[in-house]
């Protein structure tokens, strides 16, 4: 195995060790920030457990700019049907065929692991470069909550920013969208089932599910709109009926590949139920056949509980779920193929007493997602919900003709003999707050490949993996040269 490959997964394989869910990176973060002190770096944890190490200059090159390279420790935990996995407390088992390394059972965090990994390897290196930061931040695939509270010190001089955290090693992006987080929610409280009432639990199962930034275009089904239907149907059939139960999806920027409702019924109208159930299978065959090929509905009988929703929290919620889109809203008209505007609707639970639908809405625009909220706010109030907003994140809108851009493309032809495509992104990144600190700096986002994040299908090629790495090395060499 190439040396530098098997020095990097060394590195990879200690940070699968480590529960690293969003919103629990303490562990992690201290984990980086001492790995970085026994380099002889300068190392500093700012209050929301990011980690910023400074390298100096290597001889002759003091003069040079500044560059950031930049990834996040957190990672999206999901896993297959059946395996037992507690993002908390269990570690990733990494397998290796040659080709890939992927998990056992589980999502992978090569989102972005790879990118801290990387990063650990060249601060380490001796070669020609000028000054380098490496940050590390939190809470990347919720809330962004990380880059967003980062300092604007830690910019302060900063003339060029290499984020890792892009999944495709002859892309280089240069802008991505905005986006902002929205939570529904309406209080309830449990009312006790009446007599003469059964109950079956309603759902699907093993959709594709995805990434909300780069799969959100491709038609795949979300698992908690597609129950929402289900759910209209049986009222459409004047099925007397409300919920004991819903859930469905595992984060905000996942296409929900699950969900499911404990449905209590009058027990005459079991056979209708089932009826609704056959004709919903046949219309989802009908629009998403050809995509969603091992898709499993449920449909069991469950004990009765004694405690449901009321009828009112039940149709309110229903309305909603059926009015809140998922998917593109629009498509650029400036770049071909990309989504201008989309939803994601990612989590649906009921949480402490609160019914809660979880949304991510991302836009190239600012005007968009200012647009997307009020509209929201709107259809919340119809509903009977509020609406909660996280901070939006804002777009980037790089420059495709920058210095930096121009280095790694040419860099790029240079090592593969093969042009490197330079691409806006519908996905967010942590580059998005970085621009918005400190607009005149240089950003671009690389990345080895990575295939199927946010899924137990995630795997990383690993034959990109060096590549990616030679090609951060050079460009660092011709930034400390002057772009030569």
């Amino acid at each position: 195995m190439n040396a530098i490959l098997a020095d990097v997964l060394k590195e990879f394989q200690e940070l699968a060790k480590i529960p690293r869910p969003s919103g629990h990176e303490k562990r992690v973060s201290n984990y980086i920030a001492q790995k970085l002190s026994s380099m002889g770096l300068e190392v500093s944890q700012d209050e929301y457990n990011n980690v910023i190490a400074d390298k100096k200059a290597a001889d002759g090159f003091a003069a040079a700019p500044l560059v950031m390279l930049q990834s996040h420790m957190d990672m999206v935990c999901v896993a297959e049907e059946g395996i037992k996995y507690d993002p908390l407390h269990d570690p990733i088992k990494v397998k290796n065929n040659g080709e890939f390394l992927f998990a056992e059972g589980t999502s992978l965090g090569a989102d972005d692991g790879i990118g801290v990994a990387s990063i650990f390897y060249l601060m380490a290196q001796d070669f020609a470069h000028g000054p380098l930061r490496a940050v590390f931040t939190v809470d990347e695939e919720q809330g962004m909550s990380g880059a967003r509270g980062l300092d604007k010190k830690y910019l302060d001089g900063v003339s060029y920013i290499i984020n890792c955290d892009s999944e495709d090693y002859d892309v280089v992006t240069v802008a991505s969208a905005g986006s902002v987080h929205v939570g529904f929610e309406r209080e309830f409280s449990f009312c006790h089932t009446e007599k003469g009432y059964q109950s079956v639990r309603i759902g699907l199962k093993n959709l594709l599910g995805g990434h909300s930034g780069t799969e959100i275009d491709k038609n795949r089904c979300n698992a908690i709109k597609a129950l929402a239907f289900i759910l209209r149907g049986l009222q459409e059939e004047n099925i007397e009926f409300v919920l004991s139960q819903i859930k469905g999806g595992t984060a905000d920027n996942a296409i929900a590949s699950e969900a499911f409702a404990d449905v209590v019924y009058k027990a005459k109208d079991e056979q209708k139920i089932a009826s609704v159930l056959e004709q919903q299978k046949k219309e989802f065959e009908e629009v998403y056949g050809e995509i969603e090929k091992n898709v499993v509905f449920i449909f069991e009988k469950i004990d009765t509980p004694s405690d449901v929703l009321s009828s009112i929290d039940t149709k309110s919620l229903i309305a909603l779920l059926c009015v809140l889109h998922s998917g593109v809203y629009a498509m650029s008209q400036k770049v071909k193929g990309l989504p201008e505007l989309s939803a994601n609707v990612g989590r649906l639970s009921l949480e402490a007493g609160k019914i809660v639908i979880h949304l991510l809405a991302r836009s190239a625009t600012n005007a968009n997602l200012s647009f997307i909220k009020r509209t929201y706010k709107a259809l919340a109030g119809m509903s009977g919900f509020n609406a909660v907003f996280a901070p939006t994140s804002p777009a980037w809108n790089g420059d495709p003709d920058s210095k930096l851009t121009r280095i790694m493309t040419e860099t790029f032809a240079e090592q593969n003999n093969k042009k490197m495509r330079v691409e806006c992104i519908h996905g967010g990144l942590e580059c998005n707050y970085f621009a918005d600190k400190k607009p005149d700096v240089d950003i671009v986002s690389i990345g080895p490949n990575n295939l199927d994040i946010h899924t137990p299908q995630e795997r990383l090629q690993l034959d990109t993996v060096v590549p990616q790495i030679l090609l951060m090395k050079e460009v660092l060499t011709k930034i400390a040269r002057g772009g030569k």
